[in-house]
């Protein structure tokens, strides 16, 4: 990491389930040394980065390994095979929350904000290029209340959008943005509501409390009209926006929220939202769903329902089932491109490194956690703050000191997000882990070595590999016959790249 950026922060402070198969296999978790192998002399160069559980080792470039021709037998092998090729990655990320921008924008010295923009999405941090932005206010919300682009007196209407602005994301989330954009100007950006405004609802509310805050039909028109004035908008300030879905977490019951069943959402989608776009000559893509693992109903219907030839893909949530979902959803509707569009591993039973890595064995082409930065209490957020109790950013902001400080997510982020480049495709490599959901219905890979490999665009090869067991595991890893052997140290995370 740049030195400037380590002096900016340097004050600063046997689950039974379900069980999902993936590719069979075995590892030694005792430190076992393979049985034979055979180097005759140095071939490719292996360059190797790791994060370490205990964070003594964040990023670190370790020295390097040397892959040889020969044999090897053991069962303990990481086989990374080019020729076997899943989907194109769009990117990595996370949600840029009303909270996120008011921490970076206005709680950070402008030279302290300019290096975090560039740790986070600069080419000599993790290169971040992925963010999600909520459309007006989602829970993480700076005055406590939620808030949209169109809100109008009680017992009021503005079907026509007469009074539509976005002046209050002109303070600090337009300007947050720009500036990551002028670092990384290939960010792609996704946009979704929580809330309609609370005119167009049932309940002439921003919450959905009870399931009672479901979307008049008679203003479908009116909604659709709202993303598009919402893309024209963000635009005219320079920020493109790639994505849009209807909805967030569709049916939960929260403040903001908002009732749109999947019937009511492909009718949106294919009814009014697509012809809107299109008739004011926009391509941006559509995604459904917006909700966890779980839902796997909801994205079937989708996927095979009246949306679905104007749908561009699915995004999914991870607080809830298996990622293995997203294996069975391709294979039914292989067109739609998934994301994983929200994940706090921190309030689950799983790190960041297994949210990455179940994530893309299973066909995510981008991952985006929840919030890009919170204060130490995991706020600002609305109150009484229990749709995320213990969330916390990727980036830890104090609001007394000025400083950020970035915590194992980033870390373990950075080694997927540093390598693996947009337009980069996953290939095939074997794992010793399955992919499991306890009782209530928490994803949990099994205890053992995982990994995942791609493809960069320029012909680089990376694999990422992650030891979750409580021990050291000695692997080899294999690619057109030639190996390496390696030593990973419990909760270690490593990356290794070669051409």
């Amino acid at each position: 990491m740049r030195k400037s950026f380590v002096a900016v922060i340097a004050g600063a402070l046997g689950i039974v389930g379900v069980v999902f198969a993936r590719p069979a296999g075995a590892v030694s978790v005792d430190g076992g040394v393979p049985s034979s192998a055979r180097t005759p002399s140095r071939g490719v160069v292996v360059h190797v980065v790791q994060t370490t559980a205990t964070l003594s080792e964040r990023m670190k470039s370790l020295p390097d390994q040397w892959m040889t021709r020969g044999r090897v037998s053991t069962r303990w092998l990481v086989d990374v095979r080019g020729g076997i090729r899943y989907q194109r990655i769009l990117g990595f990320g996370a949600t840029l929350s009303d909270s996120s921008a008011w921490l970076i924008a206005e709680k950070l010295p402008l030279d302290t904000r300019r290096e975090l923009i560039r740790q986070l999405f600069g080419a000599d941090g993790i290169r971040l290029n992925y963010l999600r932005l909520p459309m007006g206010a989602s829970d993480f919300t700076v005055e406590g209340r939620p808030y949209n682009y169109d809100d109008v007196a009680p017992g009021t209407s503005d079907p026509g959008l007469r009074y539509f602005s976005v002046a209050h994301d002109l303070r600090y989330i337009i300007p947050t943005l720009r500036q990551a954009l002028a670092i990384n100007p290939a960010i792609f950006v996704f946009a979704n509501p929580w809330s309609a405004p609370a005119w167009m609802k049932s309940n002439q509310r921003s919450d959905d409390l009870g399931n009672t805050g479901g979307l008049l039909p008679v203003y479908y028109g009116s909604f659709a009209a709202y993303f598009v004035r919402f893309l024209q908008a963000y635009r005219s300030y320079g920020v493109a926006v790639g994505a849009v879905a209807p909805q967030n977490e569709p049916g939960v019951a929260e403040d903001p929220g908002m009732e749109l069943p999947e019937p009511d959402e492909a009718n949106f989608i294919a009814g009014y939202l697509r012809p809107a776009l299109a008739s004011a000559g926009m391509t941006t893509q559509v995604y459904g769903l917006d909700l966890g693992w779980d839902q796997s109903p909801y994205a079937d219907a989708l996927a095979t329902g009246p949306a679905s030839g104007v749908l561009t893909g699915i995004s999914w949530h991870c607080y809830y089932g298996s990622p293995a979902v997203m294996t069975r959803l391709h294979l039914q509707a292989p067109r739609l491109v998934q994301l994983v569009n929200e994940c706090s591993p921190e309030i689950r039973p799983f790190s960041t490194a297994e949210a990455l890595i179940g994530s893309l064995r299973n066909w995510a082409s981008a991952v985006a956690l929840w919030n890009l930065a919170l204060d130490p209490a995991g706020g600002p957020v609305e109150p009484p703050g229990r749709r995320c109790p213990g969330c916390r950013g990727i980036v830890t902001v104090d609001q007394n000191m000025h400083r950020p400080q970035p915590g194992p997510t980033y870390y373990q982020l950075g080694q997927v997000s540093r390598f693996v480049r947009r337009g980069a495709v996953r290939i095939d490599s074997n794992t010793f882990v399955s992919d499991s959901t306890s009782p209530n219905g928490f994803y949990h890979p099994t205890v053992g070595l995982d990994d995942v490999a791609f493809i960069n665009p320029d012909g680089e090869k990376v694999l990422v590999t992650y030891n979750n067991s409580p021990r050291p595991i000695r692997f080899a890893v294999t690619w057109r016959g030639q190996m390496l052997f390696y030593r990973q140290a419990p909760g270690a995370m490593t990356t290794f790249t070669w051409r």
